[in-house]
């Protein structure tokens, strides 16, 4: 129905017998009102021909294996709207219909697990959306790896306890926090690592554990927690608590 806007004839190529369409009674019916709209029963798309661009196609029948050419200009090929995601059903979540829930930056509800393309939920299903899809996820699996590898360089894989301090440029809190922990370990003969994460950038370390309060400090062994400040504390309280 849409393409008929643009072009004088459309030939619908089904494989089903006479009359049997797979789509709604109510679109079916308009579809055969239109004039502009012919339809090739029990039939397939055998070839595209054309040098450069479509000049025709070879059409099949099942029944009585004639082919036939047809004079054709462009050709729409409709794969259906049934994902193909039973792979990956029962490992993340799907909506009712079986497509892939994942958000802006393509994360599906597993961590570094990304989704890309028409299978995912989406208002435009079209190659062009598809294809920002594919680039989105593509960076997304990019830093998760990067920080999931210095998340371990930095703070499992190393020797001493780390202190991690959340920060962010949109609050000067942060940073002087971030400033004065630093300035507190150094003095204190440099007790524990300091790590310092942006969540303007790292949201996936904050996630991790469940920080939502700027400025906060975590005291982490190998990765797992210790201990955990919020808010802009002042220097006694950092030195009561990390005990330095």
């Amino acid at each position: 129905m849409y393409i008929t806007k643009y072009a004088r004839k459309v030939t619908v190529i089904v494989l089903h017998d006479v009359g049997i369409v797979d789509c709604n009674r109510a679109s079916a019916e308009k579809a055969f009102n239109n004039p502009k709209i012919e339809f090739v029963w029990n039939s397939v798309l055998a070839e595209i021909k054309g040098k450069g661009e479509v000049e025709s196609v070879v059409v099949k029948n099942l029944k009585t294996g004639e082919l036939t050419e047809l004079a054709a200009h462009g050709v729409f090929i409709y794969v259906g709207m049934i994902p193909g995601t039973d792979f990956v059903k029962g490992k993340i979540e799907l909506d009712e219909r079986g497509y892939i829930l994942a958000n802006e930056q393509m994360e599906t509800s597993v961590d570094g697990v990304f989704a890309a393309g028409d299978a995912r939920v989406k208002y435009l299903r079209q190659v062009v959306t598809a294809a920002n899809d594919g680039a989105i996820a593509a960076v997304s699996a990019e830093r998760y790896l990067d920080e999931e590898q210095s998340f371990k360089d930095e703070v499992v894989n190393v020797d001493k306890p780390v202190a991690l301090v959340f920060w962010s440029p949109a609050s000067n809190e942060s940073i002087d926090m971030a400033s004065r922990l630093d300035a507190l370990i150094a003095a204190a003969g440099g007790k524990y690592k300091v790590v310092k994460v942006d969540v303007s950038r790292k949201k996936r370390i904050a996630q991790k554990y469940n920080v939502e309060v700027i400025p906060s400090i975590l005291l982490l062994e190998k990765g797992e927690l210790q201990l955990q400040l919020n808010g802009n504390v002042d220097d006694d309280t950092i030195k009561a608590q990390l005990k330095i």
